[in-house]
C-alpha cells in the first residue's frame, strides 16, 4: 500500500484542471493585449494613409496656385487664421470627390514705425532728423513689402471626417510696383 501511494505521488505528470485554467487565463491575457495592439496599429495606419492623401492634395493645389497665381489686387487684410473664411470648392481630380479645398491670400502686414521703435505719440511729434529719415525709409519699405509679398494658405478638407490640412507659403507678387523715392 505504501508503495502504491508513493508511486501515485511520484507519478503526478498529468495536469490538473487548475493548472489548465491558469494557463488559459495567461494565454487569453496575452492574446487580448496583442489584438488590441494590432487594432491600434491598423487604425493608425488607416489614419496615416488618410493624412498622406490629404497632404498630397494640398501640395497639388499649392503648386497649381503658384503656377497660375490669383489676382493680387484683392485686399485680404491681416493674417488671423481664426477669422479666415474658408470658401471650399470640390477637387476636379477624378476619384477625389470626398475632398474639397480653399485658397486664401493674405497681405504681409508690417507694424507701424512707432510700434517697432517703442515710441509714443508725443515723442513722434518732435522727431529728430535721423529718426525722420528712418521713418520715411521704413514707411517706403513697408508699402513696398505689403504690395510685393503675400502669403498663400491652402486648406484641404476631407468631407466625411472633417479632417483638414493647412499648407502655406510666401509668394512674391511680380506685378507689384516698387517705389523707392523717399520724399
Amino acid at each position: 500500500m505504501r508503495k502504491v501511494k508513493l508511486s501515485i505521488l511520484l507519478n503526478n505528470r498529468a495536469m490538473t484542471l487548475i493548472e489548465v485554467s491558469i494557463a488559459l487565463m495567461v494565454f487569453s491575457i496575452f492574446i487580448v493585449a496583442f489584438m488590441q495592439g494590432q487594432g491600434g496599429n491598423i487604425n493608425s495606419s488607416i489614419r496615416f494613409k488618410e493624412e498622406l492623401k490629404i497632404k498630397d492634395l494640398a501640395e497639388i493645389k499649392m503648386n497649381e496656385t503658384l503656377i497660375s497665381p490669383p489676382d493680387f489686387r484683392v485686399t485680404a487684410g491681416k493674417v488671423d487664421v481664426t477669422k479666415v473664411k474658408y470658401d471650399y470648392k470640390p477637387f476636379k481630380i477624378e476619384g477625389q470627390s470626398d475632398y474639397e479645398y480653399s485658397v486664401n491670400l493674405f497681405k504681409v502686414m508690417i507694424p507701424e514705425f512707432e510700434n517697432i521703435t517703442g515710441e509714443e505719440e508725443e515723442d513722434s511729434q518732435n522727431p529728430n532728423e535721423n529718426q525722420s529719415i528712418q521713418k520715411k525709409i521704413f514707411n517706403t519699405f513697408r508699402k513696398n513689402m505689403e504690395q510685393l509679398v503675400w502669403q498663400i494658405l491652402v486648406t484641404v478638407r476631407h468631407k466625411p471626417t472633417g479632417q483638414t490640412y493647412d499648407l502655406s507659403t510666401w509668394y512674391y507678387n511680380d506685378s507689384g510696383n516698387v517705389q523707392i523715392n523717399i520724399n
